[in-house]
């Protein structure tokens, strides 16, 4: 009777655990948000292993060894999948992922010098441990309500810690974790998680501020950048992201024509303390503004438009300076006139001015035929500065 009640509890939190796939993955066809990809096929793997543990280990059919198999690769790639998610909630999916593959690492460690006996221990903690970390790790650093999926996740850590040591039945075990991951639905189903989500994957890239910031000047910096050449244009472009990062400025490069690659600003170490927009010519023509680290964008002066506007309505609703920079402004004189892309600052200047935003521009006199247009945009700049 025993057993029959713990496979049934098994069963129901198998199941429980699977019905978490097609809540996420209509989230993640709807919001092509990546985390609810991650977390959906996490959860599917996670539920089938627990499934199978429930048939071939409680039951007499099939052959438990295979059974064994089964769940215990379901259980690790369930859960390398949820850790990256963990990770993609700051951008930091490519950095979780490879601290994931601890596990597999943890377990071969564990059977190799302890032997099998505590190999099932380090499989059961191991994951629990690494996800409520992750999760306790962006609420402390984020100031993140993650509070109902780090209650649910420690609930799961601590009847997996009790289990072992003798201290709670299996029955007992498969309740609670059916209550624990009642409680991460719930968390998850609030419509605050969702603009949670938005909020970390979009902005909280460079983290937290580090250094106080007591930097006033914002507005239009023209750059006259005529008597250097592109490496030390770049230099000045990675050593204001390196100075940005620590202050938690966002810091937005908008290269026209690919004037300057992700290859150019990762080569310095920065890897996700800048967004890139790549303004090309038959780009997509609708971007959704911080979605992702590198993004492509139209080089319709109109797209660059609401580009601006997005930056500069976000700074003033989430209170945070984003600094743009762009290579270069005379590229885009050359290419659609002196009078459109003026027409297109002059409309920016008084939004420019209350928002939280600092424009940088770098521009070449000497390419432009006529002094007196490129002196229209040295007169609309709140300063013009020389590298």
């Amino acid at each position: 009777m025993q057993d029959f009640l713990e496979l049934a509890l098994r069963i129901l939190n198998g199941m429980i655990t699977i019905g978490f796939f097609p809540f996420l993955f209509q989230i993640y066809r709807k919001t092509s948000r990546r985390f609810y990809l991650l977390w959906s096929l996490g959860f599917l793997l996670y539920g089938l292993n627990i499934i199978i543990r429930g048939i071939f280990l409680f039951t007499d059919f099939g052959m438990p060894t295979m059974g064994s198999l089964f769940a215990f690769i379901f259980l690790i790639s369930g859960f390398i999948l949820l850790l990256t998610g963990v990770g993609d909630l700051v951008n930091r999916a490519r950095t979780a992922l490879i601290f994931s593959m601890i596990l597999p690492l943890l377990v071969i460690i564990i059977f190799f010098a302890t032997g099998p006996e505590n190999l099932g221990r380090a499989i059961s903690l191991s994951p629990y441990l690494f996800i409520s970390t992750g999760l306790l790790v962006i609420r402390r650093r984020y100031a993140a309500t993650l509070d109902l999926l780090i209650v649910g996740w420690l609930i799961l850590l601590l009847v997996n810690i009790g289990q072992p040591l003798g201290l709670i039945s299996s029955s007992f075990v498969e309740m609670m974790a059916v209550f624990g991951k009642v409680i991460i639905f719930y968390g998850m189903a609030s419509p605050k998680f969702s603009f949670l989500v938005d909020d970390l994957k979009r902005y909280l890239i460079s983290g937290t501020p580090e250094v106080y910031n007591n930097e006033n000047h914002l507005g239009l910096t023209l750059i006259n950048s005529g008597e250097v050449d592109r490496n030390t244009e770049i230099q000045w472009i990675i050593k204001k992201i390196g100075e940005n990062s620590p202050k938690a400025v966002r810091t937005v490069v908008v290269t026209i024509y690919d004037t300057i690659s992700p290859r150019d600003l990762r080569a310095a170490g920065l890897d996700d303390d800048f967004f890139l927009v790549r303004v090309l010519a038959g780009g997509t023509g609708h971007l959704r503004t911080f979605e992702e680290q590198i993004m492509t964008l139209s080089d319709d002066p109109n797209e660059l438009e609401l580009l601006f506007s997005d930056i500069m309505g976000f700074s003033n609703d989430k209170k945070i300076r984003c600094e743009i920079i762009l290579y270069s402004l005379s590229i885009l004189i050359h290419t659609h006139g002196w009078k459109r892309i003026y027409t297109f600052l002059l409309s920016k200047m008084s939004q420019l001015k209350v928002s939280n935003v600092a424009i940088y521009a770098f521009y070449y006199p000497k390419t432009h035929s006529e002094d007196a247009d490129i002196a229209k945009f040295e007169k609309l700049a709140d300063r013009v500065i020389a590298i």
